[in-house]
């Protein structure tokens, strides 16, 4: 007699469709960088779903520039010296990831006390989120050397413009040294280039908490701990109790406008020849629309933008599933040149 437990879950449309729509709702707010993204043109990581099956594989958008013009004073006259909106048009394009998990066969299912289609649908769900946090990270750090499978994925990474990137005491990554330390005085700099940008560059706008202006800065866990020890034990409990008066997702630090938190997955880019767990690491400060997630359908309906498939072999005695999502991820840009990140280097290693 047939599983009817594995018959449900191949052959029911309603089974595949809830699975699909569990793995996006649930892989998305545990992406380590979720707190990054929303839909509104206010977030870093913008959010964008709108592209159906059959709508093509490019999605454009507009971001607004701001107002440069002087105004009108006193009397004189303002009809005829409105300043027109201008647009600048993104593209970016999506491309189809998957991954399968086997669950084995009918024996297997008899050895062990496990539900192994839920647990390889929770394996897919732990593997998406942590392919989907390295590849926004390493993104937005510009890591031109991160590939899925090989592969640059969807959008090719492009490294920081120089307007947009620092290195630490004005040196070039391959000649950081164990001198060239990240400090609060290099933070400092990240964020004067944040708002005072170079030619050619557009100001990075800030994120609004409690009616005040903050960026979002992320360290290697190495340059954070390295952090940590240029400062003096009293400034560093000042930074801490700032950071838990504003009760923000993942922040350890608030210095100067900047919520610091730390993580594993930013890049060393020039790694030691002797220690290769040492080198220069990059940190990143970033503000509204630094980057876009998009996503294309790829379930069994518009809504549906990640699929869920168990599919059998040998006779239906083994059962696998597949865990698939159409979508990209790229660093807002324009005239070559990033609009919403400044990354910052500096040498690191582990204490």
């Amino acid at each position: 007699m047939a599983d009817p437990k594995t018959q449900f879950l191949t052959n029911n449309a309603l089974t595949r469709k809830r699975w699909a729509r569990d793995l996006f709702s649930i892989i998305l707010p545990n992406v380590e960088f979720s707190e990054l993204t929303g839909t509104s043109s206010d977030s870093i990581v913008q959010l964008r779903t709108e592209l159906g099956k059959g709508e093509g594989d490019e999605i454009t958008f507009g971001i607004r520039l701001p107002l440069s013009g002087e105004g009108v004073v006193g009397n004189d006259t303002l009809e005829g010296n409105e300043e027109k909106l201008v647009f600048k048009n993104f593209k970016m394009t999506i491309d189809e990831l998957n991954h399968a998990v086997d669950t084995g066969g009918r024996m297997e299912e008899q050895r062990i006390p496990y539900d192994l289609m839920t647990e390889g649908k929770n394996g897919l769900q732990d593997w998406w989120v942590a392919k989907l946090s390295d590849l926004l990270i390493n993104t937005l750090a510009g890591n031109v050397n991160f590939k899925i499978a090989g592969k640059s994925f969807a959008n090719t990474i492009t490294a920081p413009d120089t307007g947009h990137a620092l290195v630490m005491n004005g040196l070039t990554e391959a000649t950081l040294t164990s001198a060239d330390v990240m400090d609060l005085n290099f933070l400092n700099k990240m964020k004067q280039r944040a708002e005072l940008p170079a030619a050619g560059c557009y100001k990075i706008r800030p994120l609004k908490i409690n009616g005040k202006s903050y960026f979002r800065v992320y360290l290697h866990n190495y340059a954070f701990d390295m952090l940590r020890e240029n400062v003096n034990i009293g400034q560093w409990g000042d930074l801490l109790r700032a950071a838990g008066k504003l009760q923000q997702p993942n922040v350890e630090i608030e210095y100067n406008g900047m919520l610091i938190a730390k993580t594993e997955r930013l890049p060393n880019v020039a790694p030691n020849s002797v220690d290769a767990s040492a080198g220069a690491y990059r940190a990143i400060l970033v503000g509204a629309q630094a980057g876009c997630w998009a996503w294309g359908g790829a379930g069994e309906s518009k809504g549906s933008v990640m699929s869920f498939t168990p599919y059998t072999r040998d006779a239906e005695r083994f059962v696998n599933i597949r865990g698939g999502g159409i979508f990209g991820m790229k660093k807002t840009g324009f005239d070559s040149k990033d609009y919403g990140v400044i990354v910052g280097s500096s040498w690191a290693n582990p204490l």
